[in-house]
């Protein structure tokens, strides 16, 4: 192996190490560099325990496209529920190449 190929071969490894954080997602528990899927609490008010339930996602692709509406407004709106009693978090990524993030919402 030639003194140029070498030069090539460490740069592309040094620039193939940044891809699994391209696409990794802002979880308290820290993720995983393979693979995460868990969920966490987030917030709980005081009202009632709710018997509906929504679920709002947004995706990123590659670190470079990002879409969807996680926001608790937008669960709100899947479930149906006008008085939030609880707001939980579900975080999947896969070798930092996709990440979902997942904001679940109950309520009445």
């Amino acid at each position: 192996m030639t003194r140029n190929q070498t030069h090539r071969l460490v740069l592309t490894l040094l620039a193939l190490s940044f891809l699994p954080s391209c696409a990794t997602l802002g979880s308290r528990t820290g993720i995983g560099l393979i693979y995460t899927n868990h969920f966490e609490g987030s917030m709980v008010t005081g009202n009632q325990a709710g018997r509906k339930r929504g679920r709002a996602c947004s995706e990123n692709f590659l670190g470079l496209v990002t879409q969807g509406d996680a926001t608790i407004s937008a669960a709100m709106k899947d479930g149906a529920i006008f008085q939030v009693s609880s707001v939980d978090h579900h975080y999947k990524s896969i070798l930092g190449m996709y990440g979902k993030l997942c904001t679940i919402v109950t309520g009445n």
